[in-house]
């Protein structure tokens, strides 16, 4: 692999294709964006463990905050999305990603996507979501 090959390599990595190492012939190594690789992570682990959610609590900014490292917020924030307990939008938030990077990920990888509110309060919460990303959006553009 020539280094001008892998500068490009990792810049398509980076926009979502998946690079596949191959030896002889045979494939041996995928290379994936960190983002896909912590959510394909936190959804195995979510079917794995089937992890108890509580549906009518959501997802505190604090709970996130207190997961031990970048795999395990994943794990927390995926497992209450998969679990019903937040919103596609509020997912995004917590997760520091933009609605439609995250959405598009998903669709991509191939993790179930729950579109649009079951109820006027799922519609409130992911308005919210998406107005409290656009602030603190507009804040670090003015930083």
């Amino acid at each position: 692999m020539h280094a001008r090959n892998t500068r490009q390599i990792i810049r398509n990595v980076v926009r979502g294709q998946t690079a596949v190492v191959e030896s002889h012939g045979q494939p041996e190594v995928a290379i994936v964006d960190i983002i896909d690789y912590y959510l394909q992570r936190a959804a195995l682990n979510y079917y794995a463990q089937s992890p108890e959610v509580d549906v009518e609590a959501g997802l505190s900014d604090q709970a996130v905050a207190q997961a031990g490292g970048e795999q395990e917020r994943y794990n927390l924030v995926m497992a209450h999305y998969l679990g019903e307990a937040i919103s596609l939008g509020r997912a995004a938030e917590l997760l520091d990603l933009p609605w439609m990077d995250l959405r598009l990920r998903l669709a991509r990888l191939g993790i179930p996507l729950r579109l649009g509110p079951q109820s006027i309060e799922d519609l409130r919460a992911e308005i919210e979501a998406i107005e409290k990303w656009e602030r603190r959006r507009r804040t670090s553009l003015r930083s």
